[in-house]
């Protein structure tokens, strides 16, 4: 992920470890503590799952690894 490798492939993983965590760490916290309880637990556990679905449609840039690749691909310069 740090250099761009295989973005969209490596963020398939993450996605579903982040919906794991949050089913299984943050919904039993909303059941017992309420909603203001879970919503100040859950702040990390939703960036990184929105960052994760970001670069999953956007992907990596044309920096990265995938991006020199692709315009390699093409036919241009990297």
């Amino acid at each position: 992920m740090i250099v761009g490798l295989l973005t969209r492939l490596a963020t398939i993983p993450l996605i579903i470890d982040m919906l794991v965590a949050i089913a299984t760490t943050k919904i039993p916290i909303l059941l017992k503590n309420g909603f203001w309880a879970m919503a100040h637990e859950v702040r990390a556990d939703c960036t990184m799952l929105l960052g994760s679905i970001f670069l999953l449609c956007v992907g990596a840039g044309p920096l990265s690894f995938d991006g020199r690749l692709t315009a390699a691909g093409k036919g241009r310069d990297a």
